[in-house]
């Protein structure tokens, strides 16, 4: 299986006028979703770390017997992120809208939940990702919702206050 997050995609108006292939760090968008000029780099330098916001703050790490005993035994509906380190939309969602839905949702209604598909690929092959970002709902131990791609914070919010009965 492989998770692709616009490495390698043609792209038109190269240097040279036609289509060449060029990697994400060039890129500016991936999935349809734009992507900051100044998160990536321009000339092989490394993107700008900015500190993490108020979800990496209160985050906590557990660890579980299993992924799907977290699911079952959460009394809350379970968001789960998967991302991979090298994905662009991937740190925007994690860095940008995921603090923002849990200011507006508030702690005690939804735990997030973060999994990185390169460490946990059997997960992420279970869930069929093939696509980064994808965020999934789970509620009662079910998967009720799945987004692919970068949402906007207030798109996540309305859906998940959707499936939360608020």
């Amino acid at each position: 299986m492989s998770i692709a997050c616009g490495v390698g995609v043609p792209v038109r108006g190269a240097a040279t006028g036609g289509s060449s292939v060029r990697s994400l760090s060039r890129r500016k968008e991936c999935h349809g979703a734009r992507v900051p000029t100044g998160g990536l780099s321009r000339l092989g330098q490394r993107p700008r770390r900015r500190s993490a916001a108020v979800l990496t703050q209160a985050a906590t790490k557990e660890t579980f017997a299993s992924f799907d005993d977290l699911i079952a035994g959460s009394s809350v509906p379970v968001l789960v992120d998967f991302y991979a380190t090298w994905c662009g939309p991937c740190q925007l969602l994690s860095n940008q809208v995921l603090p923002q839905l849990a200011a507006n949702v508030g702690p005690d209604k939804v735990k997030l939940v973060k999994i990185n598909t390169e460490k946990y690929p059997n997960i992420a092959s279970k869930y069929k990702i093939s696509a980064l970002p994808t965020i999934l709902l789970f509620k009662g131990g079910q998967q009720v919702d799945r987004i692919e791609g970068l949402p906007e914070a207030s798109q996540l919010t309305d859906r998940l206050k959707y499936f939360l009965g608020a």
